[in-house]
């Protein structure tokens, strides 16, 4: 990669790449029974876009148990849910309930085609999770960094970790651009704060009109067709 200049695609799960038909909340609220004896009956707060740090730290709170989260607590509740996440995806593949969102296996292909681009996560899964979710849809050979949920809370930070890893593992050659791929308001907001460019993909959970106020660089229906986009990330 000596005197490359390399463009990092760093792209989002859920809603972004793949749909699990809900496994992995299902496999959260299961793991919030079992440490803390909360039964979630119904989505008492809005998860996408969220990291699964604070998703937790908020569900606690809307129970009125934050006093309950701590480092051993943490580390119950996300061994528990890291078993049933496990299983659940396991059973929503064995249904045929994950899909692969269009144009992703495309875009992927060609950009790992392409010499000058590097792809990498930024997903506010544990990085455990993270994994136990391509794999299960196929996708786990395309990626070999990232950013998670597991190294902070906060999405921005994730995503400069995300960043910090690319460009390290490309080096000596140089990072000529960061584009962030994602399908809600959050992934705008942070990917915009920790520097990068955000391609907003609507259609999984949010309509152009829900994402256009949110300012991102390039706003599309989905990730097909993959020109256009391929294009951006050139321009």
């Amino acid at each position: 990669m000596n005197n490359v200049l390399i463009r990092l695609a760093l792209f989002d799960i859920d809603g972004t790449l793949i749909l699990t038909g809900g496994a992995g909340m299902r496999a959260f609220y299961r793991a919030v029974r079992q440490v803390f004896g909360i039964r979630v009956e119904s989505e008492v707060i809005h998860p996408d876009g969220m990291t699964d740090p604070l998703i937790a730290r908020q569900l606690l709170e809307h129970f009125g148990q934050s006093d309950r989260w701590n480092e051993n607590s943490r580390a119950q509740l996300f061994a528990a849910y890291l078993d049933y996440l496990e299983e659940e995806m396991e059973q929503a593949r064995a249904r045929g309930a994950i899909r692969i969102l269009p144009g992703v296996m495309e875009l992927l292909n060609r950009l790992v085609a392409e010499r000058d681009f590097a792809i990498g996560l930024v997903t506010g899964n544990l990085e455990q999770g993270a994994r136990i979710k391509l794999a299960a849809a196929g996708l786990a050979r395309y990626f070999g960094f990232g950013g998670y949920g597991s190294d902070s809370e906060d999405r921005t930070t994730l995503i400069r970790a995300a960043i910090r890893r690319g460009a390290q593992l490309v080096a000596p050659a140089a990072v000529a651009g960061v584009f962030v791929l994602g399908d809600t308001p959050l992934d705008i907001i942070h990917g915009h704060a920790a520097g990068a460019a955000v391609i907003a993909v609507a259609g999984a959970r949010y309509r152009t009109a829900d994402l256009k106020p949110y300012g991102p660089d390039l706003l599309v229906r989905s990730l097909a067709p993959v020109d256009p986009i391929l294009a951006f990330m050139r321009s």
